[in-house]
């Protein structure tokens, strides 16, 4: 199997169970006083419609996919914990540019639609908070999740390898 596919495959069977343990674990704690809050000061409610979440898992998929393709590319040149933070880190981040547009989709469809005043103030706070969840994700998912589908395409490629290198060796026979 190819070593890109290998690393596609294996970040979409330990990813994607992963991201719907994360959002299943969203959204019970949406509902504590701290998170409600923030919810409620940025204006985040549009993140409870389920085209934004479908569009969310969409990009969950083809991120994972994407940057799955990179593992290999990236192992040849950095140790198994870098890989696994790049892996992490890019992945999070087209999962939050994704968030910031749907986010500000709302703040505007808010506005035009429902001719309600722009809560200005809010902004700083969300994008405060995406970044918070951001960098909180990335730290935590590039030494558990990350580190698992980074090491087990290592392995798997390490395995391909040495079945390759063993079917081209060349057997000697004695002519005498």
């Amino acid at each position: 199997m190819d070593a890109q596919k290998t690393g596609s495959k294996y970040a979409l069977i330990i990813g994607l169970p992963a991201s719907f343990a994360l959002c299943l674990m969203a959204l019970p704690l949406s509902h504590f006083y701290p998170f409600a809050y923030i919810l409620r000061l940025a204006s985040l409610k549009i993140f409870w419609n389920p085209l934004a979440w479908l569009v969310i898992a969409i990009t969950v998929v083809l991120s994972l996919w994407q940057n799955g393709k990179a593992i290999s590319p990236l192992l040849k040149k950095h140790d198994v914990l870098k890989t696994s933070f790049y892996f992490t880190f890019f992945v999070n981040l087209k999962l939050m540019l994704v968030t910031a547009a749907i986010y500000f989709a709302g703040i505007f469809y808010d506005w035009i639609f429902n001719v309600r005043e722009i809560f200005l103030p809010a902004i700083p706070y969300s994008i405060i908070s995406m970044l918070g969840f951001f960098a909180l994700l990335t730290g935590v998912l590039s030494v558990t999740i990350s580190l698992m589908i980074v090491n087990f395409t290592r392995g798997k490629i390490e395995v391909n390898n040495n079945a390759s290198a063993s079917e081209v060796t060349p057997i000697e026979v004695n002519k005498e």
